[in-house]
Formats: structure tokens, C-alpha cells, sequence
């Protein structure tokens, strides 16, 4: 197991996800037992999500523990919302990790407990929702959530296993008194029908965990399928859109296949199967002047020029007042997206300029910038309609003042006022996607 931990994580500083029940405790006093195995940090933090009356006392429990193992301790409590729309489960998932994610800031691995009955579970759970190859592959040794790299170390061991070590070792945990909650589709799994299934079948959990071993292959496959067929399409990972005529031409199965390899890049909720189509046949199949789109959860698909356009209903949120900029710090403009800045010689905005400040704000209208190379200054609104961008995206463009003059359009042009001269470096402002990983 130790080998296990070291060949995954490297030489990464380990954060250890410890809720205080068994799982993360076994987790947490292996390391801790082991730690001269480990030249990295190894650290322990404990999400308290506010969502039970004994949450409190939970947390204290947790830093005792981690006190007693001589580990640094790091308690975050959070605010679990959109429980309605994503469900509980993943609404605390959302809120943990994302907590998480500041706390590390690109330094470390985050190790969770998740165990050998947990993946079966999670294989069950989405065989019964419908799903296809990627959810039924379930939980991943490694996956990524954003930035966050996570690590589960313990997916081929047994409860059985952990709860023999926790008994020999004396370890005290918590017991989570909603983990007997039958209303809730996993335990009602684990207590009403796990037992049955094990008494007929004693092999299941790690007759499952292998199905999904072997469903994850195949679905690597068919990623590999999917980003040639990306290529194949023009797909344009920044605003989301890849060719309707190409995509047209790929068999059926390839084209969903492609969609939701695509739409799970972009951080997106899978539709449903009918919806799925009804973006093959109703917006990439329209004629060419209809302007159709597909709504789905939050998301939404529409065509224009030819090209299918997929999105949040709501691509980036208008600030209500500019924004000031020194440095060439990247800027968050929403949850998916930030203002970063790539050095070119010779192009761009000159360093001068920061030192004044930049203004960060979005389109009001009347707008105009002289580009590089032009002697005469165009309209933005003019620009937009040249460079073919769709309607719905213009009003959410950044654009950067220097002294109220307008010196760039973030991710598509700078002003010849800006430029720096032959040979100095000059910084070009673009919009990054960012990244959701693949998270089980």
C-alpha cells in the first residue's frame, strides 16, 4: 500500500481528506505510521460542511487526532448550496473541493478514502441512473477536480480490510448518523440491498470494481476516437464550438460519442440521450438562417456560420464597475473562466502601461480601437460583425482602457497605441477555460 501511495503521488506534498470516519482514519494513521517512507509534507484537512448539529464537535475530534498523530491540522468550514438542482451529494462535493482548491493552491495531492465497496456502489448507483461507459467506470485511481489533482489509494482494498486494521491499531472514529439514512440512494444500497446481493454473490464487490477497470479502458478508446475527431472538426476549445458540416458527416454513434467527449472538456453536464440528438438533428441539422438552440440543465447549444456553438446560459457576468490592473496576475472573471497574459516580443501592451493601471470592463456601446497596423480607428461593434462572432458573445468580450482609451479586445486584438517597440516584450490578454478535470 505505501508503494502504492509513493508510486502515485510522487515526491507531492500529501493532503489527506480526513472526514474522521474509519475510511480517512486508516488512511490517515497508515501515513502517519509510515511517514519516514515519505520526505513530502504530510498534511491533514477536514471540510466541515455546517450541515449537521454535531459538525463541531466532529471537527474538534479530527484536530485531536491529527494532534495525537503529530500532524498539521487545517479545518475548513463551507456553505453547501444548489442542493436542489445537483443533489446533496455533489453540492457538498462541489463546496469541499473547491474549499480544498484554495487551501492547497497547486501545492499537493488531496488522498481520500474512498474503498473497494465504494466503488461497486458508485458502479450500481450509475448503472441504475442510465449511464454509459464514463460513469460506469466510476471512481478513478487519480482524477482531477480543476486544478486539483486527487487520489484514491485505497479503491482495491476491502472494508473488511480497513476494519481489521482499524480494530487491531484502536483507531476511533466518527459514525455519521446520515450514513443509515435510507432515503438516500447510496445507503439505501449498502443496507437493503448489498447484503442480499453479497449472501448470493460474495465476489460482487470485486467482480464490479474490475467491470469498471474494464470500462474505463474502453472508454479511454473511445476519448482517443473523440480528440482525432476533434481535430477532424475544428473544435475550438476556448469558445466552445466545433464545425456543424464535419460533424454531420461522422456516423451517429460517433457524433454522440464526440459531443459529450467534447462537452465533458468544457466542464459541461452530459444531456440526456434525447437532448444529445435533438442538438444533432434540430441545431447542427436546421437550415441555415433558423436560429435554434437546446437548453439543458444550465447549458446551452446553439449554431451560427455554420458552427455549433456550446456554453453556460450565461458565458461570463458583466462586472457592475471596472476593475483596475498592475500586473500581469491572472484575473478570475466567472467560475470557468480568467483573464491571462501571454509575453510576445514586439506585440501586445507595453509594461508601461501597468504601472498607470488598466481598466477591466465589458462593452457599452460605441466603442472604438485602432488596431495594430491601421491607421484609422474601427468600431467594436464593426469588428465583432468581421470576425464573425456570435451575438451572444459580444456583450461578455473584456475590454482594457489605458486612460480611457481603448487598447484592447481580451482574447482577439490589441491597439497600435499599445504596442511596445521593436524588441521589448509586450503582454497579450487572453481568456482561459478553466479546466474541470475529470472527477468521478
Amino acid at each position: 500500500m505505501i508503494k502504492t501511495i509513493r508510486k502515485l503521488c510522487g515526491s507531492s506534498t500529501l493532503w489527506v481528506a480526513y472526514s474522521g470516519g474509519m475510511d480517512s482514519h486508516v488512511l490517515l494513521h497508515l501515513l502517519a505510521q509510515h511517514r519516514h517512507q515519505f520526505p513530502q509534507s504530510i498534511q491533514v484537512v477536514h471540510v466541515d460542511h455546517q450541515l449537521q448539529s454535531q459538525s463541531a464537535n466532529w471537527a474538534e475530534h479530527c484536530r485531536h487526532i491529527a494532534g495525537s498523530l503529530q500532524l498539521p491540522f487545517h479545518r475548513l468550514n463551507v456553505t453547501v448550496t444548489n442542493i436542489k438542482q445537483s443533489g446533496l451529494e455533489s453540492a457538498a462535493r462541489s463546496a469541499r473541493y473547491d474549499a480544498i482548491i484554495k487551501l492547497i493552491n497547486g501545492d499537493g495531492i488531496l488522498l481520500t478514502g474512498q474503498h473497494l465497496q465504494d466503488q461497486a456502489e458508485t458502479l450500481m448507483l450509475q448503472l441504475l441512473r442510465g449511464a454509459g461507459n464514463r460513469g460506469l467506470g466510476a471512481m478513478k485511481a487519480i482524477s482531477f477536480w480543476k486544478t486539483l489533482q486527487i487520489v484514491r489509494p485505497l479503491l482495491a482494498i476491502s472494508r473488511e480490510e480497513l476494519l481489521e486494521y482499524a480494530t487491531a491499531h484502536q483507531l476511533q472514529w466518527i459514525e455519521d448518523p446520515t450514513n443509515q439514512d435510507t432515503e438516500i440512494n447510496r445507503n439505501f444500497l449498502r443496507h437493503q440491498v448489498w447484503p442480499l446481493l453479497q449472501r448470493r454473490w460474495p465476489a460482487i464487490n470485486r467482480n464490479l470494481s474490475r467491470s469498471a477497470q474494464n470500462l474505463q479502458e474502453s472508454q479511454a478508446l473511445l476519448d482517443e476516437l473523440a480528440q482525432q475527431d476533434l481535430l477532424t472538426l475544428e473544435a475550438d476549445l476556448q469558445d466552445g464550438s466545433l464545425s456543424t458540416d464535419k460533424l454531420l458527416v461522422l456516423t451517429e454513434a460517433r457524433q454522440r460519442n464526440v459531443l459529450r467527449f467534447f462537452m465533458a472538456k468544457l466542464n459541461m453536464a452530459l444531456p440526456s440521450r434525447i437532448n444529445l440528438q435533438r442538438i444533432v438533428d434540430e441545431v447542427c441539422g436546421a437550415v441555415i438562417d433558423a436560429q435554434p438552440q437546446v437548453i439543458w440543465h444550465e447549458n446551452i447549444a446553439r449554431r451560427y456560420q455554420n458552427r455549433l456553438y456550446l456554453s453556460r446560459l450565461i458565458l461570463l457576468s458583466p462586472m457592475c464597475s471596472p476593475e483596475l490592473i498592475h500586473d500581469q496576475q491572472p484575473k478570475l472573471l466567472d467560475q470557468q473562466h480568467r483573464l491571462v497574459w501571454q509575453s510576445q516580443q514586439s506585440n501586445g501592451i507595453r509594461a508601461e502601461l501597468f504601472s498607470s493601471g488598466l481598466t477591466l470592463k465589458y462593452r457599452q456601446g460605441g466603442e472604438k480601437i485602432q488596431l495594430v497596423g491601421k491607421t484609422h480607428h474601427q468600431s467594436v461593434k464593426k469588428l465583432f460583425q468581421q470576425w464573425q462572432i456570435p451575438v451572444w458573445q459580444r456583450d461578455n468580450i473584456p475590454l482594457l482602457f489605458a486612460d480611457k482609451q481603448l487598447v484592447a479586445i481580451v482574447g482577439y486584438a490589441c491597439a497600435e497605441i499599445a504596442k511596445p517597440q521593436s524588441e521589448q516584450t509586450g503582454w497579450v490578454p487572453m481568456i482561459e477555460r478553466i479546466c474541470q478535470g475529470d472527477f468521478d
